[in-house]
């Protein structure tokens, strides 16, 4: 398992495809940053928050919320790309036939994913909040007593929440094996899940529903609220149950198919 690391590692570092992830999660806070304060300067009106996410420093960890679906559509075409090579290229079928199990290589491909996504998150707050500062001052977040401990959680909570969807991008790519075909499907999931979530939020029987699904979370919830950051717990365990069994199915199935 750990040699599967070392040798992704190395595979990933020197790819162009991890750079332009970073590239974009890097010069996505700092141009939004520039728009708004170019919008406050000709329209002379305040940031909300409740509208703009991000309205200073502090709120900076919110950058992941604001930019959500941005950051899954990076990462889903990232992930369809990365994965999908191997079968297209031939060179999975170097690395089992060396006796690696299939469940060591899907899981360093899941575990390589997670941290790529924690890196790119991790860029994407930091520079947020170093942007908005500069721009707004560091301020405050409306509520919030002790600050470092809501960044925390927040940080972590919208992580588990990204996590869960590269989990199920993973599974996709492992289960079309082409690179097309898991952009395809991953992008269908990313709407199909966010904003089809829409319609039954407008229902009183099947609202509830939205919720079983972690994208919901991420699109429908003010992180900055009372009422959502009561539910972080909530989000937490959905995004747990998500990656389990995304990972357990997704093993199972690329453990019984054929590689050409």
């Amino acid at each position: 398992m750990f040699n599967l690391l070392s040798a992704e590692r190395i595979k990933i570092y020197r790819s162009s495809k991890l750079w332009i992830v970073l590239a974009i999660l890097f010069l996505l806070p700092v141009c939004q940053a520039a728009l708004s304060k170019m919008d406050i300067i000709s329209n002379g009106e305040e940031l909300v928050q409740a509208i703009d996410t991000v309205v200073n420093g502090a709120t900076g960890v919110l950058m992941i919320e604001k930019n959500g679906l941005a950051v899954l559509l990076v990462m889903s075409a990232f992930i369809s790309f990365y994965i999908g090579e191997e079968f297209q290229n031939g060179t999975i079928r170097n690395v089992l036939s060396l006796g690696r199990s299939r469940k060591h290589f899907y899981l360093s491909k899941l575990l390589i994913s997670a941290l790529l996504t924690l890196m790119g998150s991790i860029l994407l707050v930091l520079m947020g909040m170093i942007s908005y500062s500069l721009l707004f001052g560091f301020g405050e977040v409306a509520g919030v007593q002790s600050y470092f401990s809501y960044a925390l959680q927040t940080f972590g909570t919208l992580y588990l929440l990204l996590i869960s969807n590269v989990s199920i991008y993973v599974m996709i790519s492992f289960l079309t094996k082409n690179s097309g075909t898991s952009l395809v499907w991953s992008f269908l999931y990313t709407i199909g899940t966010g904003f089809g979530a829409g319609i039954f939020q407008q229902t009183e029987h099947f609202k509830h529903v939205t919720f079983w699904f972690s994208e919901s979370f991420l699109f429908y919830s003010d992180f900055a609220s009372s009422a959502d950051i009561a539910r972080f717990p909530e989000m937490a365990v959905v995004s747990l149950i998500t990656i389990v069994l995304s990972s357990a199915i997704g093993i199972f199935l690329f453990g019984r198919t054929d590689i050409k």
